[in-house]
């Protein structure tokens, strides 16, 4: 059956992604570890079947919009090494397909290997979400990197989910930001405070990202289901990494030239998930 956090709270936001591999003025540095999901592979471009070994990858390109250009530029006026690339490739086996991004060109190699490898563990992580006995299972899921600068990247997972003995697939969303000095997911908690969003989000003064009509009523009434403790918890324990015991997040969220985004599970018939904006007074 599917993981009761996946139905309950299903996904974040939508964003699919195009285009060629994007050089970047950034910086790096530092640690985090890896998961083997040795039932996945890659697969190649040229071909577009699965390959059995050894496995390769299928590159695509990435848009990103970086957070400060001016502090890359700052940067690069002082000598340091600081350009690199970020790639996105696609990992498949039968019916599930993930992308996720990589970094390469940074000049200390061991923690971009540590940093690759994050990116990876956490994007394929939502397997984990998916129990043995709930039939083939059909994913889906694309990514975005709608913020990088020397200090970090965010990437953006969308998609969705089909299950054999589901009624009906879910809509994924997940995000993921890696600070590129100490190698470590950033989450809720770096951005903002969880209670004070928590009020936020139950306010007549919050905004949601890309809703309007029926959906934004639908999720304006939803919300007032649960009270501020309830989302202060959700908040809490939002983002990778994952709590101790592998609990999948309630919500997932990221931040973008300033602005916060984070996601909230609502019904399926408004679509499994909603993200709701904040814009600090101080912006």
């Amino acid at each position: 059956m599917m993981n009761r956090n996946i139905i309950i709270a299903a996904a974040l936001s939508a964003v699919v992604i195009t285009g060629a591999v994007v050089a970047v003025a950034c910086s790096s540095r530092e640690t985090p570890e890896p998961i083997d999901l040795s039932t996945i592979h890659t697969t190649s471009a040229d071909s577009g079947s699965a390959q059995t070994a050894p496995p390769q990858t299928t590159e695509a390109p990435v848009e990103v919009t970086l957070e400060s250009p001016g502090e890359s530029l700052a940067a690069a006026s002082k000598g340091e090494s600081i350009s690199y690339e970020i790639s996105l490739y696609t990992d498949t086996s039968n019916n599930i397909s993930i992308r996720y991004p990589t970094i390469s060109n940074m000049s200390d190699k061991t923690k971009q290997e540590e940093i690759n490898q994050l990116l990876k563990d956490n994007a394929l992580a939502v397997l984990k979400t998916f129990s043995e006995d709930s039939g083939s299972l059909t994913l889906d899921i694309s990514c975005q990197v709608p913020s990088i600068s020397r200090k970090r990247i965010t990437a953006v997972y969308t998609g969705t989910a089909s299950v054999e003995k589901a009624a009906h697939p879910v809509n994924l969303f997940y995000t993921n930001t890696v600070d590129l000095t100490s190698g470590k997911d950033l989450g809720f908690s770096d951005y903002t405070d969880p209670y004070t969003m928590a009020g936020y989000l139950l306010s007549d003064d919050v905004q949601f990202d890309g809703l309007s009509g029926d959906r934004l009523s639908g999720a304006l009434a939803e919300r007032t289901a649960m009270d501020i403790e309830f989302y202060t918890h959700m908040f809490q324990h939002a983002d990778f990494p994952l709590d101790p015991d592998g609990t999948w997040p309630s919500s997932f969220s990221y931040e973008k030239q300033g602005e916060i985004y984070f996601s909230i599970p609502v019904s399926h018939a408004l679509g499994d998930y909603v993200i709701v904006k904040f814009t600090p007074e101080t912006k």
